[in-house]
Parts: structure tokens; C-alpha cells; sequence
């Protein structure tokens, strides 16, 4: 009995030693630190340390270290290491009032894509990225803006298995029945983008879906009806009107309903063309994560140009900012317009800009935030 039990304990042990190497050979348990105003900026602070960390881990050699010092923003982009879970460690409140985190993380070797609890924290940590899917669509000679088969097989895609936060179909169909919403949203991404950040989305999947019969085929097959769909989808980030990937495809349909033929044909293309878009979306998301998202300011009462350097200065120098371009700037208006980019969340930027004192004499206050545009008043 005594042996059949220590058989049992060895055979256990046995096993739990090959568990722990194919968990170690799948992921890594890398720390991380990281500082940001609130306690989810310094969470995404130290989740993105613990990201570079674990890239550094799976380097071989001098050359491929030195490769990722020279290109680090645009190889964490693309790692396919991804926080799978974390523990945080401590989290304590600096004396200038940021929040000091650190955490152990696990990360995951296999592509973030195929790795769901991955996808999932790369979600959460972009405070949940929402996507709005517009699509004109023709079902056999039907262009009702009630037809939804395209977006309905999109947000499915979407939701399961990857669990997007996607906005309510129904915004849709009112905006189908604008013919000047449809056209901005075919033809002008700058227009679309504003359309899908007024509707609280970050990405805009829009697009043309349509079904014709196959008439030479559908002679032969006894009654059912053969139907063929084009579908060609664009992706459109709605902070920055840049269009992030288009996917076109093709699918067709057998069935003694000419609608239902083209219903199924046109969810079958628009399931493929999405499966397309998600890579690039995926990277699109990992690189904001990793380098900051673009927020555009709008600042009042920049009249002179010494102000307006004053105000380029101080922004330059706000910690979390890497990057500040001037789009526009005039003084009989006394408004300058900015791009941004920030490291961490819009919560997180205003609270540091906000009563920022300007070099000589004034201060910066927020007055108004709608999506990633933030309205900033300077006093002089």
C-alpha cells in the first residue's frame, strides 16, 4: 500500500514538474513599474514596462538587443508578448500626487490574437476600445437601411470570441437613412472619424455590401437560387481620421430565398473581410498602448507669439508627453491648435495640464473634453 502511495506522489510530482515547463516554455513572470496620475495610468505604466521587460528576456543576441534599443516603440508594437494576468505589488501616492504601481505579470509567448486573456487586458488597458459598424447595403435590389446582415456578422465576429464593446446596431440604421452621413462616411475619413467619435466609438468599421443573383447558375439547381456577395470593409480610427486598413471579399449562397441567399452570402464576406481588419487593428491598439494615444487640443487666448511659445514649452515639458506638432495657429483669433501625444489616458493628461503655470506669467486651464480633443484656456 505504502508503495502504491508513494507511486501516486511520485507520478504527481511527475506531472506537476511537466506543467511548470510548458508553463514556463508559454510565458514569462516579468515585474513591472510604472507612474501615472490615478491608478489606471500607472497600471498601464507598469503593464508596459513589464511588455519591455519581457521582450528583453526573449532576445539571443548583441545584435538583436541592439536592433530593439534603436526600434523599441515600434518592436513592442509589434511583440507578440502580452500581459496574460498580473498581481499588483504595491501602489503607493508620491508626494507630487501621481501614483507610484508595481506589478508581477505573466506574459504570454503566443501571439496576442490567438491568446484571448490576452486580448482581453490589451482591451482593458485601452479603457475598452468601442467600435461602430456602418455598412450600405444592397441585398438583391434591397437597399433598406434596416438591411443588417453586414453588421451583424461584423459585431458577431467581433463579440465572440474577442468580446469588442461594439455600439448599439440601432445608431446604424438612423444613420443609413442620411444620405449625407453615408456619403461622408464613404468618402470623407475625417468626417467619418467625427461621426463615429460623436457616437462614443474609437474605431469605425465602414463599408459597401452587395448581393446579385447568379442567373446562369441558378438555372441548374431545381428551384434554389444562387447568390453572390461583395463586401469591402474599412477600418477608421476615430481619434485620428486615419484609416487604419480597407478588406474586400467575396462569398456566395445557395437557397430557394433569394433574400435569405443574399443575407447569408453577404454575412459570409463580411465575416472574412473582418478577419482581416483585426490584425491591423490589433496593432493599430498595441501601438497606442505602448506609445501613447493622439489627443488633439484646441488652446484659447494665445494671441502673441511669445505666448504661444510659452505654451508650446510648457507642454513639451509635461511629463507623459512625447510629442507636440502645431497644426494651426492665429492671433486675431488668439487660438493654437495642437496635436498630442500622451502616454497614458485623457483623465491623466488633463489632470497635469490643468492650472499648469506658463513660463513668466499665467496659467492653462481645461475647459471642455469631448472623445481625444480637449479644449485648454491660457491666461496671461
Amino acid at each position: 500500500m505504502r508503495i502504491c502511495v508513494h507511486m501516486i506522489i511520485v507520478i504527481i510530482s511527475l506531472l506537476t514538474l511537466q506543467l511548470n515547463a510548458q508553463d514556463t516554455l508559454q510565458n514569462l513572470t516579468v515585474e513591472g513599474s510604472g507612474i501615472g496620475v490615478g491608478h489606471d495610468e500607472a497600471l498601464l505604466a507598469a503593464k508596459r514596462d513589464a511588455i519591455e521587460k519581457g521582450i528583453g528576456m526573449v532576445l539571443f543576441s548583441q545584435t538583436e538587443t541592439e536592433n530593439f534599443m534603436i526600434k523599441r516603440d515600434l518592436i513592442i508594437s509589434k511583440t507578440i508578448g502580452a500581459v496574460k494576468e498580473y498581481v499588483i505589488l504595491s501602489e503607493n501616492k508620491v508626494s507630487d500626487g501621481t501614483v507610484e504601481m508595481k506589478i508581477r505579470a505573466t506574459i504570454s509567448r503566443v501571439a496576442m490574437k490567438e491568446d484571448l486573456a490576452a486580448f482581453k487586458i490589451l482591451i482593458e488597458s485601452m479603457d475598452k476600445p468601442r467600435v461602430m459598424v456602418v455598412v450600405s447595403e444592397d441585398n438583391v435590389g434591397s437597399e433598406e437601411p434596416a438591411n443588417q446582415a453586414a453588421e451583424n456578422a461584423v459585431i458577431s465576429f467581433l463579440r465572440t470570441p474577442y468580446e469588442f464593446d461594439c455600439i448599439d446596431p440601432s445608431v446604424a440604421v438612423q444613420l443609413k437613412e442620411s444620405k449625407q452621413k453615408m456619403a461622408q462616411l464613404a468618402n470623407d475619413p475625417a468626417a467619418a472619424a467625427a461621426i463615429g467619435a460623436q457616437n462614443g466609438a474609437e474605431v469605425l468599421i465602414t463599408g459597401i455590401a452587395i448581393s446579385r443573383k447568379a442567373e446562369n447558375l441558378s438555372q441548374n439547381l431545381g428551384g434554389m437560387v444562387s447568390v453572390q456577395a461583395d463586401v469591402t470593409l474599412k477600418a477608421i480610427n476615430c481619434a485620428t481620421g486615419r484609416i487604419i486598413s480597407t478588406a474586400s471579399e467575396h462569398a456566395a449562397k445557395v437557397h430557394i430565398s433569394p433574400n435569405t441567399a443574399g443575407t447569408q452570402a453577404i454575412a459570409k464576406a463580411s465575416e472574412k473581410a473582418t478577419g482581416k481588419l483585426l490584425d491591423l487593428i490589433i496593432k493599430d491598439w498595441q501601438n497606442q498602448a505602448n506609445n501613447g494615444i493622439p489627443l488633439n487640443a484646441t488652446v484659447k487666448g494665445v494671441a502673441t507669439f511669445s505666448q504661444k511659445t510659452s505654451v508650446l514649452k510648457m507642454l513639451r515639458a509635461l511629463s507623459g508627453v512625447s510629442a507636440v506638432r502645431e497644426r494651426d495657429w492665429n492671433a486675431q483669433s488668439a487660438m493654437l491648435i495642437l496635436d498630442v501625444q500622451y502616454k497614458g489616458n485623457m483623465e491623466g493628461f488633463c489632470t497635469r495640464v490643468d492650472d499648469k503655470e506658463l513660463e513668466g506669467a499665467g496659467k492653462v486651464s481645461v475647459t471642455a473634453v469631448s472623445g481625444q480633443q480637449v479644449t485648454l484656456n491660457a491666461s496671461f
